[in-house]
């Protein structure tokens, strides 16, 4: 990467699938703009989606992610922080994992471990959710599961186990949010380091269903570690981020809401 460019906003490159309904490389977009930063988006894969429903996903040549890479690092100035959402097969956790591996140490790195759709239907391969745990996870700062994708990254059954594993294979620590398995009128959020529970976050549940919470949240981490926030502080800020593009989620089809990326940071 060139590094004498000044730029304007601080640099966030992410990984992600192309989801004509709004999540995915769209949602990191919006998310690191609306926070002061600017979004490198690099494809991972195709998808055939709706607020309704996951059809198809298909993944974009190794090749191609690193041509996409190499391309751009040439060009750019220095990156703040990385996102990493869906890797749909274990091909494109390698890829990745090659373009992130000399520079990982020195910058903030954020892991979604994607596994299922928010609409339904399954996103990885199982040998990509084992390269992730192998190749991936000692490379991030921070994995930030649902209670789902916890236990099937870890095969823990219980919550406070997987956090704790999840936590001592990163560099710093596992976010666990609790969306997909809340059972009262709030949502807790649990943040693991260095395998043990460090802090816990609750958040009034708003009712309905939404896409792409996943990707603004971790999105958001990111956007805000570039400018020099700590992980602590960034987890906080970021959770409230997310809860406030939901307070203002729209309708754009059948069934999931649209997180309202801008409007919640004109109302912080």
């Amino acid at each position: 990467m060139n590094r004498e460019i000044a730029t304007r906003r601080p640099l966030v490159l992410v990984f992600g699938g192309l989801d004509p309904s709004g999540a995915g490389l769209q949602a990191d977009i919006e998310t690191c703009f609306a926070l002061g930063c600017h979004a490198l988006p690099i494809a991972t894969a195709n998808t055939i989606q709706s607020t309704v429903q996951l059809r198809s996903v298909e993944g974009i040549r190794p090749e191609l992610i690193l041509q996409q890479a190499r391309h751009l690092f040439r060009d750019i100035g220095p990156v703040g922080a990385c996102k990493i959402g869906v890797l749909p097969n274990a091909e494109t956790v390698e890829a990745v994992v090659e373009i992130i591996r000399p520079w990982s140490a020195q910058i903030p790195v954020i892991l979604d471990p994607v596994d299922t759709a928010s609409s339904g239907g399954c996103l990885v391969t199982r040998a990509a959710s084992a390269a992730m745990r192998k190749l991936l996870l000692p490379l991030v700062t921070l994995v930030k599961p649902n209670s789902f994708e916890a236990r099937t990254l870890t095969g823990a059954a219980a919550l406070a186990h997987a956090g704790n594993e999840l936590s001592r294979a990163t560099r710093r620590g596992a976010l666990l949010t609790g969306t997909d398995d809340a059972h009262d009128s709030y949502v807790r959020h649990q943040l693991y380091c260095d395998g043990e529970l460090h802090s816990e976050y609750r958040w009034p549940k708003i009712p309905g269903e939404f896409h792409g919470t996943g990707c603004t949240l971790t999105s958001a981490i990111a956007a805000l570690m570039a400018q020099g926030t700590t992980l602590n502080c960034a987890v906080a800020t970021g959770l409230s981020y997310t809860w406030r593009t939901v307070c203002h989620a729209y309708s754009i089809g059948g069934r999931q809401m649209i997180p309202d990326r801008s409007s919640a940071h004109e109302h912080n």
